[in-house]
């Protein structure tokens, strides 16, 4: 089950009023903290539940929800709260549950396909986890109430979303707010309980292989995915620039949207056909800003 966890500016957005009386899906929390929350869940089982190893049951993915204006234009930030990356979407119109959860689920398959697709990684594999998911992850509730760590980790994608927003151009297209997710996921951040920086993109990675791996015996492990380079180091340099990779990727993510649960083949339309197109927006995607690249070395594991 999807747990999203709203802000007061997302309680807002959820918030309708219909002749006088306002009506909200936002409900109130049976815990105070989302930590307590995910202490008292069934027998101890906290997302990702190993499949196949445990009888399939609902178990709670919680997301912190936070909406933002730029520019007169509404986005929402959902950040997952385990692993700390961030998906930036459009807002939909106000009150309107039924359209969020669209996006949602539509942004979160596509992510995933954006972050394996350069890897070479199983096509069959990743789309049956992508069905898997689609199966079990349907359920959702709202709840007010926030994380202070992870809203200070949304409020630093919110300070780049702006950034580029005002120094280039708008995030409208399906395309380009998922280059800006992958750019924000490799910023490296801490969290309470992790000794050393990580890099949300990776963990987002290794939770969802984890969480729906078609073989359940196999523990896929940070080590694996090094050894068979699965990760790659994201830049707004890399994303502008580097046509190769971006050729490989885009044939990749084309065979994955062939594959997408039913339910959700709207995703991705057209958005393969923008990668040349140029945006109506004041600056050109070409434009380069070396003061954009952030310098992740400091960060890297030693060898």
């Amino acid at each position: 089950m999807w747990v999203f966890n709203c802000t007061k500016a997302a309680v807002a957005l959820f918030t309708s009023t219909v002749k006088g009386e306002k009506r909200t899906c936002v409900e109130a929390s049976p815990h105070k903290t989302i930590a307590e929350s995910i202490e008292q869940e069934k027998d101890g089982v906290v997302f990702p539940n190993r499949l196949g190893l445990t009888e399939a049951y609902d178990t709670d993915w919680h997301w912190l929800v936070h909406c933002v204006s730029v520019k007169r234009k509404k986005y929402v930030l959902v950040m997952d709260y385990k692993t700390r990356y961030c998906m930036t979407m459009l807002a939909p119109k106000k009150g309107d549950v039924a359209g969020f959860l669209n996006d949602f689920e539509g942004h979160l398959y596509l992510n995933i396909m954006g972050i394996t697709a350069p890897h070479n990684m199983n096509v069959k594999d990743i789309a049956a986890s992508l069905e898997a998911c689609h199966e079990l992850g349907n359920g959702a509730v709202f709840y007010q109430r926030n994380d202070r760590s992870v809203q200070a980790h949304i409020n630093d994608v919110s300070w780049h979303l702006q950034r580029h927003c005002y120094e280039n151009f708008m995030l409208e297209e399906e395309e380009d707010l998922l280059d800006f997710n992958l750019f924000t996921g490799e910023i490296p951040r801490t969290a309470k309980g992790q000794k050393n920086h990580f890099y949300p993109v990776q963990a987002f990675l290794l939770q969802w292989l984890n969480a729906y791996s078609r073989d359940p015996e196999k523990i896929i492990t940070p080590n694996l995915l090094e050894a068979k380079n699965y990760f790659q180091t994201f830049s707004l340099d890399n994303l502008l620039e580097d046509d190769t990779d971006n050729k490989a990727a885009d044939a990749a993510l084309a065979e994955l949207l062939k594959s997408l649960p039913a339910g959700v083949t709207h995703l991705g339309e057209g958005s393969l056909n923008q990668k040349n197109a140029k945006p109506t927006n004041v600056k050109s995607k070409n434009v380069k800003h070396k003061d954009n690249v952030i310098d992740f070395s400091a960060y890297q594991k030693k060898r």
